[in-house]
């Protein structure tokens, strides 16, 4: 043992009577959402795969200065080929949320912190572990990968766009910001949207009481689109309800949707909280897809918060996963991927084997598809699944 590691100690808080003792530094760190120490705990109760919490605590000298933010949970590792899951065995799985490394995550300190996490493991606790998307240039992510056996290690990193917008300080037009085009495209789908419908308006949903009624517009338009078709994106489940429920009461709600003569015909749904707005939902009935609805409604609300003497938000966060908008609309950006450790026993090591064989083919399918005419076909089923007829104005 070194003389650094010697001033170190680990704890790992594995009970929800243990967590609050770590409030005042974990707040000191400036979580982002889902490692807000309140949005954590209320998941703990909520999602019934949840079986306790697993908090990694890294002391020196007596004091805390790093933690992992986790939870076990039984469930599977994704194991797709193409958009279809795999059906595959249930596992025992330590989850550390997304920008869930608080504190000084220097080099010693992430491998200490994994370290502890692969002991988890081999003592039988987990069947694997999940980092949810570090940096891939983090020192996570370079003992996460590094430190265990080649039976245990995930060879599956996918790197993904993680996009933001750095508002201005000054109050002002978000619009102006943009290049030449973008302002003008805007410009273009407000006239036609004013020419076509008679009323156009965007509502904003922030209250309890708000959220009846933003879940049944939301679902009368996710249901229409293209991540319906895909099984992902926003659905009236109880779970969502639930999460809106409580990020309302917190004041962090953040719903919009763009209405047309009455009709719902797109969504952005988020959470505000210490200047950073979190985009988690972002859809549009593609009836309506010659306006650009999803696109409209996004560049009105970022142009009213630019334009709002309080300034409410400084940072928008796009979240993890590429798309023409962001590219569009962020100025920031860093490339992140899950990362996985399995243990070291048969049912875990199968598991692995399975993913990584299936993630090739995966990445020799991707590797097809950029042939433009193949990349095609992709976009023409992307838009089957969500097939529905276009909407005709009204002859004038």
């Amino acid at each position: 043992m070194n003389e650094i590691t010697a001033r170190h100690h680990v704890r790992v808080v594995r009970t929800r009577s243990e967590i609050e003792s770590l409030r005042e530094f974990w707040n000191s760190c400036n979580p982002p959402r889902d490692a807000d120490i309140d949005f954590f705990q209320f998941i703990l109760e909520i999602y019934p795969q949840v079986q306790r919490p697993h908090i990694v605590v890294l002391y020196g000298e007596g004091l805390p200065t790093a933690l992992l933010v986790g939870r076990l949970e039984a469930s599977p590792v994704p194991v797709k080929l193409g958009y279809f899951a795999l059906p595959v065995p249930e596992l025992r799985v330590l989850q550390i949320v997304h920008g869930g490394w608080l504190g000084e995550i220097s080099e010693q300190n992430a491998r200490m912190l994994t370290e502890s996490i692969m002991q988890s493991l081999a003592a039988g606790e987990a069947d694997a572990a999940s980092f949810h998307s570090p940096d891939v240039n983090s020192p996570l992510v370079k003992y996460a990968r590094g430190l265990p056996t080649w039976w245990c290690a995930d060879h599956l990193i996918n790197p993904q766009a993680h996009r933001l917008c750095e508002l201005p300080e000054k109050a002002g037009s978000f619009l102006a910001g943009l290049p030449k085009k973008g302002r003008y495209n805007q410009r273009k789908r407000a006239e036609s949207i004013a020419c076509d419908f008679s009323d156009s308006r965007i509502e904003r949903f922030g209250s309890p009481a708000d959220v009846d009624q933003l879940m049944r517009d939301a679902e009368t338009v996710a249901a229409k689109s293209y991540q319906r078709g895909l099984g992902v994106g926003f659905s009236e489940s109880p779970v969502i309800r639930s999460r809106l429920r409580f990020e309302a009461s917190k004041g962090w709600l953040r719903g919009y949707i763009l209405y047309l003569n009455g009709q719902p015909v797109a969504l952005w749904i988020g959470s505000l909280r210490n200047g950073v707005f979190l985009s988690e939902y972002v859809s549009y009935d593609p009836a309506y897809a010659k306006y650009g609805p999803g696109l409209h409604l996004i560049l009105s609300v970022l142009e009213e918060l630019q334009a709002s003497p309080s300034r409410p938000v400084r940072l928008v966060d796009f979240g993890i996963g590429d798309a023409t908008y962001k590219e569009l609309l962020a100025n920031l950006s860093r490339q992140e991927s899950t990362v996985y450790i399995f243990a070291p026993r048969l049912k875990a090591v199968c598991i692995n084997l399975l993913r990584t064989s299936i993630g090739r083919l995966n990445r020799l399918a991707k590797s097809l598809l950029r042939s433009s005419w193949l990349a095609g076909i992709k976009r023409k089923w992307r838009t089957g699944v969500s097939s529905q007829p276009s909407y005709r104005a009204p002859p004038s």
